[in-house]
């Protein structure tokens, strides 16, 4: 009996047997473990396969952004689809519809999506009038409505400004220099941008800034509250600082008055058809050279225009080029009067360009 029971116990270890006080494990070629059973039955042996299961690999993530969540699928159709924490993946267009692995997802993180969600539910409903009379906050929706009409006010001065300064700028016609082309208490608009980029051509209507004292001092009227609207753009200027004519002669043009009607620009004698009827082209003689960044300007009503024939004298005759503002292109008022400006450039169409 004693030599038989040391072979039956190494028969029984061959089999797999593990003793209670001697757990013993296998680790197989495929991965498996083999774990001493927990039943009391020393003659029985289980074997529990535990399978190592690789995590998917995880893109680092900094500390500030929340957690994310996304769904993967099988990168092959052996492989059981596994749920990993992340949500909404964007596929990227490259992968077209093939497998793919959980590497190649682009993903949207829900703290800016909880961003721009908590922005639209802090924007609080407008008060009415109704709400405020009966909640008590009259005094709120004072001031809110007051507030906006504040804004609206003060947009529409820096639009006008803008408009005025830049785009187009209206004045007001006071008297009868340039009828019948220009008629009193007309309202007119200028193209302030030609100004800033082309020069005034022959036969223009231009309205210019009065700063060599064409005008007496004492026909000049100011009005501050006038003047501020007029500033911004929002009444047309009506004061007697600026001076509306016609373009005769430019830079370099030699212009002759015979003194008996007869108006020569460079040598060529012009007929001006929208003189005012009756209207003597000129009845002073006068020859004069244009200098140079200026221009020789007279009114349509000849006999009621105190333009540059009369300032030749006094060497005031030419208006600068900075002192012009633009051209006229409309009438705008009154509205029987409403249009466009014609063209008058035909007129000195056979006028050559000056001598050099």
């Amino acid at each position: 009996m004693g030599e038989n029971a040391p072979q039956q116990s190494s028969e029984a270890l061959d089999a797999g047997y593990s003793a209670p006080n001697e757990p013993q494990s296998n680790n197989n070629s495929n991965g498996s473990v083999t774990e001493p059973a927990t039943d009391t039955d020393p003659d029985r042996t289980v074997s529990i396969n535990r399978v190592k299961r690789s995590r998917p690999s995880r893109k680092p993530v900094s500390r500030d952004t929340r957690s994310i969540s996304r769904t993967t699928r099988p990168a092959s159709r052996n492989t059981a689809p596994q749920q990993t924490l992340y949500e909404n993946p964007v596929r990227p267009k490259h992968l077209g519809t093939g497998a793919y692995s959980s590497d190649d997802y682009d993903y949207e993180y829900e703290d800016e999506r909880s961003t721009k969600k908590s922005k639209k539910k802090d924007k609080k409903p407008e008060l009415t009038l109704k709400q405020a009379r009966e909640e008590g906050r009259m005094g709120e929706w004072a001031w809110t409505t007051f507030r906006e009409s504040a804004m609206v006010v003060v947009y529409a001065l820096v639009i006008a400004f803008i408009i005025k300064t830049f785009l187009v700028r209206g004045y007001y016609i006071p008297s009868g220099s340039m009828e019948n082309t220009l008629q009193v208490n007309d309202r007119v608009f200028i193209n302030a941008a030609g100004s800033y980029f082309g020069s005034p051509n022959r036969g223009d209507v231009v309205v210019f800034k009065d700063s060599q004292g064409w005008i007496d001092s004492a026909q000049k009227k100011s009005n501050p509250i006038n003047d501020a609207l007029t500033f911004v753009g929002i009444l047309p200027d009506t004061s007697s600082n600026y001076l509306v004519k016609r373009v005769i002669g430019k830079p370099g043009d030699r212009v002759e008055g015979d003194g008996k009607g007869k108006i020569k620009v460079n040598g060529v004698e012009i007929s001006e058809p929208y003189l005012h009827p009756g209207s003597n082209p000129s009845d002073v003689p006068f020859s004069v050279t244009v200098p140079n960044d200026s221009y020789f300007v007279l009114g349509d009503h000849r006999d009621h225009s105190a333009d540059s024939r009369y300032h030749i004298g006094d060497g005031h005759a030419f208006v600068k080029r900075g002192d012009i503002q633009g051209n006229v292109f409309v009438i705008a008022w009154p509205i029987n009067r409403v249009g466009l400006m014609t063209n008058q450039s035909d007129v000195f169409k056979s006028v050559p360009e000056p001598s050099k």
